[in-house]
C-alpha cells in the first residue's frame, strides 16, 4: 500500500516535532545543577531547628541539608540544596518553611549523620514539630537527656514573643542542656556579668535540662559568663573559629584557666537566649578534638536599629578622698564616683546632655556638653588640668572592636573589610590616657620598654607621645596586650623623636592581673592570663615632689 505524504501534512508534522523538542530541551535547562528552585525565603513557621554539630535533616520524608565531609587531601566543596543554596549544610538555626506544615500544623523531622543524596547514613532521631503563634519552639538537635541508641534526641525549649517592657532594656535568659557525661552535666548553671557576678536568681542555679524565665537587663556590651555551681569552674563560650589548644580537664585555654567568652554589644529591644550544650568543631587538645558542653547566645526576635539610646559612663581621675566626685546630668544627680573608679553606665536618648561634675557641696568643678548618638558608648574621663582646675575629656568606645582594613574608608570597594577581633580572637583591647597635667609627653610600652607590636588588630602609634587630656588620634586607637603573654604595661616620659624615653619608676607597673576582674576563687590554681575585654588605661594624679601618679584600669563592658 503506498502512502502519500502531502507537503501540508509533512510540514504540520515537522512544526509538531520542533515545538515537542524545544518544549523538552527547556524542561531540560530549568532542571540543570545550579538553578534549582531556590526556598531560603520561603514563609517561616514558628518551628526553629537549632544545632551545633553535623546533622542532616529530613522533613516529611525530603533530604533538605547536604552533610558531606571530604578527605582531608580534597578541596571542600558545598553541595548546595533549594533550601541552603549556599553550603547545603544548617549550622546553627533555621526556622522551618510553612510549606511543610500540613492541616494541623505539623511536619515530621529526622535527623542522622552525614550520608548520601536521599537519606542520612543512619537515623538519630524522628520526631514530630508543631507550628504554634501564641507559644514557638526551639527544637534543639542532639541535645535531650534520653540517649537513643548511642546518641541523644531532640529536646523542645518554648520561646517567648514578647518583648522587653523597658524600651531601653534587652532580655535574656539561660537554657542548661548539658550532655550526661561532660563539663557542669551534674551541676546548676548560673548566668553572671564579666566579673563573675550573678545576673539575677532567675537565671541563676539551672538545673540540666532546665531553662529558667527571661530577665531584662540594661541594652549594652556585655560579656556573659556560664559559671558551674559549686566548682568555681566555667563553662567555655563557643568560639566562631576553632580556638588553640584547651586543657582537657577544665576547657581554659592552655591550662591558663582563661576562658573564651565573646564580647556582644545588645541593643535595645533584642531577646536573646544563652544555651549550653555538646557542640562540636571549636575546641582541640594537641591533634584530638574536644566536644565539650559550651555555651552559645542565640537571638531569639532581633532587635530593631538603635536609633534612639546611647550609654555613657563617668570615671573621677581627678578627686582623691572618700567623697570623691558628684556627677549631675541635664540637672539630675546620679550617685558619686571615688576616686580610680568607674560609675554605672547611664541611658540617654539621642541628643546633647549637660554632665555636671561637682564636689561632695555640690560646688561645681567642670561641665561639658555631649552629642549622643544612637548606639554610643562614651566615657566621661574628669582630671586634673594644669594649676587648680578639672578638665573633662570625651572618648567614645569601640566596643564592637571593629577595625576598617581596605582602601575606601566608604566602603566602595570590595577589599575594604569589616573585622570585629573580639569574636574571632580574645583580646584585651585596650586604649590609653595621659591625664597627669606635669607629663607634657608620655608613652605606655610592654615589660622593659619594649613598644606594643602593630598588626591587624593593634595600633602601636596608640600608646605612643600622648599628651594630657587628648586620646591618640589613630584610626584604630587600641592595642592588643593579649590574653596569655600580655598585660604588663610599664610608662615612660617620652618627646619628639624619642621612643620610649626614660622609665617613670614612681609609677609602678601593670600586670597581668590587673587585667582580671573575676573573682580569685574562680582561679583556684591562679589566673596566667588577662581577661579579654575592652579596656583604657590610664595615667592619672600629679606627678610633683610630694605626689606621684599612678596607673589604673577600666574595664569598658559588663
Amino acid at each position: 500500500m503506498n502512502i502519500t505524504i502531502t507537503k501540508t501534512f509533512y510540514h504540520t508534522l515537522l512544526a509538531g516535532v520542533l515545538l515537542l523538542t524545544a518544549a523538552c530541551s527547556k524542561s531540560k535547562e530549568d532542571v540543570r545543577t545550579g538553578n534549582e528552585p531556590d526556598y531560603s525565603n520561603s514563609a517561616k513557621s514558628s518551628v526553629r531547628l537549632v544545632t551545633f554539630n553535623t546533622w542532616d535533616v529530613m522533613v516529611n520524608g525530603r533530604k533538605v541539608t547536604n552533610w558531606i565531609f571530604t578527605p582531608d587531601n580534597m578541596p571542600v566543596l558545598p553541595y548546595p540544596t533549594p533550601y541552603f543554596p549556599v553550603t547545603g549544610k544548617l549550622k546553627d538555626s533555621w526556622y522551618l518553611p510553612q510549606q511543610f506544615l500540613d492541616s494541623k500544623g505539623e511536619a515530621t523531622i529526622k535527623i542522622g549523620s552525614p550520608g548520601g543524596p536521599s537519606q542520612p547514613d543512619y537515623l538519630a532521631d524522628s520526631f514530630t514539630v508543631k507550628d504554634d503563634y501564641y507559644q514557638p519552639s526551639d527544637y534543639y538537635l542532639y541535645t535531650s537527656a534520653v540517649d537513643h541508641l548511642g546518641v541523644y534526641s531532640t529536646t523542645r525549649v518554648p520561646r517567648t514573643t514578647a518583648i522587653p517592657a523597658d524600651p531601653t532594656h534587652i532580655r535574656i535568659r539561660l537554657v542548661n542542656l548539658c550532655a550526661a557525661a561532660g563539663n557542669g552535666s551534674d551541676n546548676g548553671l548560673t548566668l553572671a556579668l564579666a566579673n563573675g557576678t550573678p545576673v539575677s536568681g532567675v537565671t541563676s542555679h539551672i538545673a540540666n535540662h532546665t531553662w529558667s524565665d527571661y530577665v531584662e537587663l540594661p541594652f549594652g556590651t556585655y560579656q556573659f559568663k556560664v559559671l558551674i555551681d559549686g566548682t568555681e569552674q566555667q563553662i567555655p563560650g563557643r568560639p566562631p573559629t576553632l580556638l588553640g589548644t584547651v586543657s582537657p580537664d577544665n576547657y581554659s585555654l592552655n591550662g591558663t584557666q582563661v576562658y573564651y567568652s565573646p564580647v556582644q554589644t545588645f541593643q535595645p529591644g533584642g531577646v536573646y537566649t544563652v544555651v549550653v550544650a555538646r557542640m562540636s568543631g571549636v575546641y582541640r587538645y594537641g591533634e584530638y578534638p574536644l566536644f565539650p558542653n559550651t555555651f552559645s547566645i542565640i537571638a531569639d526576635i532581633d532587635p530593631p536599629v538603635n536609633i534612639a539610646y546611647g550609654r555613657i559612663q563617668v570615671v573621677n581621675a581627678a578627686v582623691e578622698g572618700e567623697k570623691g566626685i558628684h556627677i549631675r546630668v541635664d540637672g539630675r544627680d546620679a550617685p558619686a564616683i571615688a576616686y580610680g573608679k568607674a560609675g554605672d553606665y547611664i541611658t540617654l536618648v539621642t541628643g546633647q546632655h549637660t554632665i555636671s561634675i561637682t564636689d561632695a557641696s555640690g560646688k561645681s568643678l567642670a561641665e561639658k556638653t555631649i552629642d549622643l548618638k544612637g548606639g554610643d558608648n562614651v566615657t566621661v574621663w574628669a582630671y586634673p588640668a594644669a594649676g587648680d582646675g578639672m578638665g573633662i575629656t570625651v572618648v567614645a568606645n569601640n566596643m564592637g572592636g571593629t577595625r576598617i582594613i581596605g582602601s575606601n574608608a566608604d566602603g566602595s570597594d570590595a577589599l575594604n573589610n569589616l573585622y570585629n577581633p573580639l569574636k574571632f580572637k580574645m583580646l584585651v583591647q585596650t586604649r590609653f590616657l595621659n591625664l597627669c597635667p606635669e607629663l607634657p609627653e608620655i608613652t605606655f610600652t610592654g615589660i622593659n620598654g619594649v613598644l606594643f607590636k602593630e598588626d591587624r588588630f593593634s595600633a602601636a602609634v596608640a600608646a605612643q607621645h600622648l599628651v594630657p587630656g587628648q586620646a591618640s588620634a589613630a584610626p584604630y586607637p587600641y592595642v592588643d596586650l593579649g590574653p596569655i603573654t600580655g598585660g604588663s604595661v610599664q610608662v615612660y616620659r617620652s618627646q619628639p623623636g624619642t621612643l620610649p624615653g626614660d622609665r617613670i619608676t614612681s609609677v609602678p607597673a601593670l600586670t597581668p592581673a590587673d587585667f582580671v576582674k573575676m573573682p580569685a576563687t574562680f582561679y583556684p590554681d591562679g589566673n596566667y592570663g588577662s581577661e579579654p575585654g575592652v579596656y583604657t588605661v590610664a595615667l592619672v594624679g600629679h606627678n610633683t615632689a610630694g605626689q606621684h601618679p599612678r596607673l589604673i584600669v577600666i574595664k569598658h563592658n559588663q
